[in-house]
């Protein structure tokens, strides 16, 4: 009886270090298998498709972060960051500045442009940048029009979106707090 319990023991023993190997071998900067890349490029599309690019550049982010030689994920996000920032452009062109801001902006806080193989990108930071303060002077524009016409409502909401990917632009802030400080008064009035 003790002899089939001290092999049992051992046998466990032999199987849990089998494991934890298998586990360490399977470390950070290893290659994951194809199911893998295919996996997580299945869900970071569906997440883009739904338009949550921010959760989809994530995706690729965390597993990029576990399998960074990974030649598959490489391609994968780099084509994602490519598809995001095709969408911004062609919505920027469409007139669709919040939106195009938007992605900009999540394309910016990603640190896609920081990893190895930023180069291979058709945008860096800069370029990011600069689409955002364009997105932000024609919503910056349009509200100063709308608020020339007193429709104050209308250009606070337009610079609130604005706000939403240029946070810390502070011409859109005053321009704000002025509209919103004078739809205050005129609703105390009224």
């Amino acid at each position: 009886m003790r002899s089939l319990r001290s092999i049992y023991f051992a046998f466990c023993f032999v199987a849990l270090a089998a494991a934890a190997c298998s586990l360490h071998s399977k470390g950070p900067g290893t290659e994951p298998d194809a199911r893998s890349i295919a996996e997580t490029a299945k869900q970071a599309q569906a997440q883009f498709a739904l338009g949550r690019s921010k959760h989809a550049l994530e995706i690729y982010s965390n597993a990029y972060e576990k399998y960074h030689h990974s030649t598959g994920l490489r391609r994968g996000y780099i084509k994602l960051g490519e598809q995001i920032k095709s969408a911004a452009d062609t919505a920027y062109q469409s007139g669709d500045v919040s939106e195009a801001g938007n992605d900009y902006r999540v394309l910016l806080e990603s640190g896609i442009t920081t990893r190895d193989f930023a180069g291979t990108l058709s945008f860096d930071e800069d370029y990011l940048n600069r689409q955002i303060n364009a997105c932000s002077k024609v919503l910056m524009e349009s509200g100063l029009m709308t608020y020339r016409e007193e429709r104050l409502e209308e250009a606070i909401a337009i610079w609130k979106k604005a706000l939403t990917f240029d946070p810390d632009n502070r011409n859109i802030k005053n321009a704000l707090e002025t509209a919103t400080s004078q739809l205050q008064k005129l609703k105390q009035i009224k």
